[in-house]
């Protein structure tokens, strides 16, 4: 006799089948030293690796379990300064270079997944709305935003970081040498900075613990929830806030 939770197998296996796949995205070009591959979604998920062609290499898949994958176009815009920048562009939403394509309003369930090999000191901007954005051993600056997402970041330079709903956790793998802001609203944020750095430290939660494995300078008055103040001789300054969740420093190799 068939169970019900067999039953609901085989009911729902038959649907997920029919999710249909688009026609597959694949675009690569030079990108000059210190200028940006920037990644624009919607729904999705965003993927970034160190390359090792010399070429930025980006691809796209498109899914989708009732509209057309294929109504969701990939637009690929040079910018000015030799920067490219790379958009998902629903039907009746902005276009890459934010001009009004219809009304505004779209109903498309398409799911786009970008993964993209980065090389040697270019710079990497990942921003989405609804998914993750992963950033793997990526040798130049790396920025991810995203809204509905958890963001996953290890690189060698600048990293910031930002979304309003998942946790973020990121590696800077060199020594600060600027600015880096982690900002979420509902997700913890867990850094991980080399032993021997240097850099003023500002970090709050509202409703959260904090922890830190380096020792800290104070500045003024501390408490459980909120600090400011210097590892090693100081330096850059690194800012992590969120509201609810914990703020973690960890001290690697």
């Amino acid at each position: 006799m068939t169970n019900k939770s067999t039953l609901a197998f085989l009911l729902i296996a038959p649907l997920a089948a029919f999710a249909a796949e688009g026609t597959p995205f694949n675009w690569s070009g030079s990108v000059p030293a210190g200028k940006a591959i920037s990644i624009h979604g919607i729904n999705g998920t965003i993927h970034a690796e160190r390359g090792t062609s010399g070429l930025v290499e980006v691809t796209a898949r498109r899914t989708a379990d009732r509209s057309d994958p294929n109504e969701v176009q990939i637009q690929v815009v040079p910018q000015g300064d030799g920067s490219v920048k790379i958009c998902a562009v629903y039907p009746n939403s902005n276009d890459c270079n934010g001009s009004k394509n219809g009304n505004g309003r779209h109903n498309s369930d398409v799911q786009v997944h970008f993964i993209v090999k980065v090389p040697a000191q270019v710079h990497f901007n990942g921003h989405n709305v609804n998914g993750d954005i992963e950033i793997a051993d990526v040798l130049g600056e790396a920025q991810a935003h995203t809204v509905n997402g958890n963001v996953k970041v290890t690189a060698s330079e600048k990293v910031d970081a930002h979304t309003v709903n998942g946790n973020i956790v990121a590696t800077v793998t060199g020594a600060p040498r600027s600015p880096m802001g982690f900002h979420t609203v509902n997700g913890s944020i867990d850094l991980t900075l080399s032993g021997g750095a240097s850099a003023q430290v500002s970090a709050h939660t509202v409703n959260g613990s904090m922890n830190t494995d380096f020792p800290i300078t104070v500045k003024g008055e501390f408490g459980n929830r909120s600090l400011s103040g210097s590892i090693g001789s100081g330096g850059p300054e690194i800012k992590m806030n969120t509201v609810n969740g914990s703020v973690r420093l960890h001290r690697g190799a």
